[in-house]
């Protein structure tokens, strides 16, 4: 018996994959939902995501598990025209074309952008005859970035984009966990931006054409439900809601999980797919040293708002899929994503779809009731986007301490409590560790699968046909409706009639 803690995408992922080989498996949740942080919800005829709104090809997991669970005809691209802008001195600039996560990749419209004057330009140049930096260690992406080419590139572009992809400040962030091929670049060709053109231009193909991400006709829900009516169709598997995890002990060469109404579950092995802080206290007891590791990992707090409104309500004339705030600018939401723009689906004909990101800058705001985060939320999009009136749709998701933070020295953090379990029957894996995308987590729920298979002795097994056959079933018999929201968190919504 196998107990996986955590019904997100790592935990179901998990189970999945311990399912595939027969191996009796128990799934506990603490709330009343399975999906974790991908919650899709239909309002008035939107499609609203609360959590993650697509997943990128390049990390190729997700991807790959769509077309396991037979959702190949269900991916989809964004909307063309793939126009991003950020918000700099009250006004929308477009995101320069070619630009990475973090860095430019082409320099003639990093040259002619109206983002940067002539002094930043000149400030960034530099990093073509600066010397390399200390090579030696982790550094915060941001202390790297302005180093080599300036305050406003961090400040206009890389902050917004990196610290608003990982919700941590660009100046807290670990270049090792998230970006390491920039350390990497400057310690083969000393320049950040003739490493990232000559990356560019290597590529296979050439430059890229499309876009690198991905998302679903109904949702990124549609992967959680086509996973969990997999799982559920498995003889092996028990899936237990409202079923909360409060202690884990060693027992031999096992474990012992105990229950909140006390039931007691000896296991052979225990998946830990929750968060940090979770993960920390259930290993309090079996393991208190990578305890002490995992608590180490800090979490944070966000807030995601999304807002309908009649195309009419549209004064301005701006097609974007949405825009990033500089540091320094008067707006309260750290970014707003224009969904309806973006994708395909997510909103009736004749109406706008938005949703926007809160707390990273002004953390108070996480503090205030829907009414106060709608007006704030509203005031800033409409700012921008040249909005009139009120929106006829509001939906609030919070998400409270369950955000990780990979700050500097977060590998380490990672590797010192993953060392510390090498002989124990528990497995560490999710968001908090080793990528919080949901290709990273899916990759962990498969590695902590391995791991426990290696653990028990059992070998991974291939596909078969008739887990093939038992993956188009549940797609076709599992509606969208099934992925519920969680008993002891609501969703926040407002329908006709928002006042702000």
């Amino acid at each position: 018996m196998v107990i996986v803690v955590g019904g997100g995408i790592t935990g179901l992922v998990a189970t999945y994959e311990l399912a595939r080989a027969g191996v009796q498996v128990t799934l506990c949740e603490r709330s009343g939902r399975l999906g974790g942080k991908i919650r899709t919800t239909r309002l008035d005829g939107f499609l609203i995501e609360s959590g993650p709104d697509s997943f990128i090809r390049q990390r190729p997991a997700a991807v790959e598990l769509a077309r396991d669970l037979g959702l190949e005809h269900a991916l989809i691209e964004p909307s063309e025209p793939r126009v991003v802008h950020v918000l700099v001195g009250g006004k929308l600039h477009p995101l320069p074309e070619g630009m990475g996560l973090g860095l430019p990749t082409r320099l003639g419209p990093l040259l002619s952008t109206p983002l940067f004057g002539a002094r930043d330009k000149l400030r960034m140049g530099l990093d073509l005859v600066r010397p390399r930096g200390p090579l030696d260690g982790d550094v915060a992406v941001g202390a790297l970035l302005r180093r080599r080419l300036g305050n406003a590139l961090v400040e206009r572009l890389a902050g917004p984009l990196l610290g608003g992809v990982y919700g941590t400040p660009i100046d807290e962030l670990s270049t090792l966990a998230v970006v390491p091929h920039l350390r990497q670049a400057e310690r083969d060709q000393r320049s950040l931006l003739l490493a990232a053109v000559a990356a560019e231009r290597s590529r296979p193909g050439g430059r890229r054409s499309g876009s690198p991400f991905v998302s679903l006709e109904n949702g990124v829900g549609q992967l959680v439900d086509a996973l969990v009516g997999c799982i559920g169709r498995a003889d092996t598997v028990g899936v237990r809601t409202a079923c909360e995890v409060t202690s884990v002990e060693r027992r031999g060469a096992g474990a012992v999980v105990t229950l909140a109404g006390g039931e007691r579950i000896a296991a052979d092995a225990v998946v830990l797919a929750t968060s940090a802080p979770v993960a920390a206290h259930l290993l309090e007891t079996a393991a208190p040293t990578s305890a002490r590791h995992v608590r180490s990992i800090p979490h944070g707090s966000t807030a995601v708002v999304s807002l309908g409104y009649r195309g009419d309500q549209l004064a301005g004339e701006h097609l974007t899929h949405g825009f990033l705030v500089a540091q320094g600018e008067a707006a309260a939401i750290d970014a707003c994503t224009v969904s309806s723009c973006k994708w395909s689906g997510r909103a009736p004909d004749g109406t706008l779809l938005l949703r926007a990101f809160a707390g990273a800058r002004r953390p108070e705001l996480l503090g205030a009731n829907d009414a106060d985060l709608v007006r704030v939320v509203h005031h800033d999009v409409a700012s921008a986007l040249g909005i009139v009136g009120n929106p006829i749709v509001a939906h609030v998701a919070r998400w409270e301490g369950c955000m990780p933070q990979y700050t500097v020295g977060h590998l380490d953090r990672v590797a010192a409590a993953l060392s510390s379990l090498e002989d124990s029957p528990f497995v560490l894996a999710g968001a908090a560790f080793r990528g919080a995308g949901l290709p990273d987590c899916i990759s962990q729920g498969r590695g902590a699968g391995d791991r426990v298979l290696g653990i028990l002795g059992v070998e991974p097994v291939q596909r078969s046909a008739t887990w093939s056959w038992l993956v188009s079933a549940a797609v076709t018999v599992v509606p969208q409706s099934s992925i519920r929201v969680d008993t002891d968190a609501p969703p926040r919504c407002r329908r006709i009639g928002v006042e702000v």
